[in-house]
């Protein structure tokens, strides 16, 4: 059965989709929306004051990315230098959006310290003090898609991060939503540089802070194998 599936692998695009159903001990309508896109989606239950999402998540690199991308030099001349040098050191004429987060993700994971601390977030900040939170990641990432004519936007919502037994912790957390030309959408979080089904998304306009604590319970987590 084993090699059936390596065979299988080889001659048939495939690829691999994560779910997983949570539950969070929270009932707070309006929040949490239903959502989708081409590599994640989103489905909202509230029962006995309880809020339980299914979650649906495909990692970006297994969809088709393969358009190329030219530098929009007008928007480039109006960038701080720093953020211009990395441009200035990437093929960019020559590339692929994929090639183009590759050689991105390589610099940020070389040059880019994550810390959560009080300190400026935008692009240039980000690059002079080699620390970033999901805030300055997601800039500077938007920044430099703006730079080679990748339309994007940003999205708030929270990082499930495992913790104990079947307990996660709900973390807030922003990341960028891709639209491609061919009007194909997906997520795409340039700190972990990748995405899955442990996210959930809130509502635009949604103060974080005006978001009461929960805790979030995993119920079920399933994967499968699908056909491109």
């Amino acid at each position: 059965m084993k090699i059936f599936l390596i065979l299988l692998f080889f001659i048939s695009p495939l690829r691999q989709v994560e779910n997983f159903q949570f539950c969070f001990l929270s009932q707070q309508p309006g929040i949490f929306p239903d959502y989708s896109n081409g590599n994640f989606s989103q489905k909202i239950y509230y029962r006995n004051g309880k809020t339980y999402p299914e979650t649906r998540g495909l990692n970006f690199f297994d969809i088709n990315l393969n358009f190329r991308i030219f530098l929009n030099h007008e928007y480039v001349s109006r960038l701080d230098p720093e953020v211009r040098k990395i441009l200035v050191g990437l093929p960019v004429q020559s590339m692929t959006l994929r090639e183009f987060l590759s050689q991105v993700g390589d610099f940020l994971k070389k040059n880019i310290q994550y810390q959560d601390n009080d300190f400026p977030q935008d692009p240039v900040s980000v690059l002079v003090n080699g620390r970033a939170n999901c805030i300055g990641y997601s800039d500077l990432f938007s920044t430099l898609l703006n730079s080679v004519g990748v339309k994007n936007k940003f999205v708030k919502g929270f990082y499930l991060k495992k913790g104990k037994q079947n307990k996660w912790v709900p973390v807030p957390h922003r990341w960028i939503e891709i639209s491609l030309s061919n009007g194909f959408r997906y997520f795409y979080d340039p700190q972990y540089q990748d995405f899955s089904a442990n996210y959930v998304v809130i509502k635009d306009g949604i103060d974080f802070l005006s978001i009461k604590k929960f805790k979030a319970y995993l119920i079920k987590k399933s994967k499968e194998i699908i056909n491109r």
